[in-house]
């Protein structure tokens, strides 16, 4: 499901986000990836949406090696991946049916399969009663439901997801990692990074370690 091979990642100046990194994460693995700031953990899940490109190596996501995608590949490749950030990044000026089917409308999906959509993936996180809302009008952990729910609407094949908990308070945490849970157990492929080292012990699942950019790793 997703491979990486020998890969490093260098920015300018020679900054190394990443050193010859080799991993595999199954199909259906629930998967945590911590480490300090800093770690190159959110460069890892960069180059698995081809967001960045590694410097050497290479990484395979969904049996697609993302150097020898194109640009018009790139758009089909990211359909069947899922990403939820820190900050939600939810349109403002737009109804959370809005902000969940906003790419199923740019690619031209029919109105009634947006609102069957819709409806279904909010009905998933609990909050098809919040259709109409708008951002402003929801609490941080239905708005990080709403981000969670606007990941899914495309039934990807993988979810990714950086500090998802990050702002939360812990209460809310454990419910959105229930959330995460609930996909996984559906057959979705979840790999989160996370600074949440009670989190991690608490859910005891397989864990990635990054540490200036080298990756070791324990199971649960």
């Amino acid at each position: 499901m997703i491979h990486f091979f020998h890969v490093s990642k260098v920015y300018e100046k020679g900054n190394r986000a990443l050193h010859e990194v080799n991993v595999s994460i199954g199909k259906g693995e629930f998967v945590f990836l911590t480490g300090p700031s800093g770690a190159g953990k959110t460069t890892f899940l960069k180059l698995i949406f081809r967001e960045e490109l590694p410097s050497y190596g290479r990484v395979v996501a969904n049996n697609q090696n993302t150097i020898a995608l194109g640009k018009r590949q790139i758009p089909d490749f990211r359909k069947k991946i899922g990403v939820v950030f820190q900050d939600f990044k939810l349109l403002e000026n737009r109804t959370v049916f809005e902000n969940i089917v906003f790419i199923l409308n740019v690619l031209g999906y029919p109105a009634s399969f947006l609102r069957d959509r819709a409806f279904y993936v909010l009905k998933l996180v609990g909050l098809q009663h919040r259709y109409d809302d708008y951002p402003r009008q929801l609490s941080g952990g239905e708005q990080q439901r709403i981000a969670i729910a606007r990941a899914l609407v495309n039934e990807p094949l993988i979810l990714l997801a950086d500090e998802p908990t990050g702002n939360l308070d812990p209460d809310l945490s454990l419910e959105i990692m229930a959330l995460f849970e609930k996909i996984n157990s559906r057959g979705t492929t979840v790999l989160i990074a996370t600074h949440d080292r009670d989190m991690i012990r608490r859910m005891r699942k397989r864990t990635l370690y990054l540490d200036h950019g080298h990756l070791q790793e324990h199971r649960k």
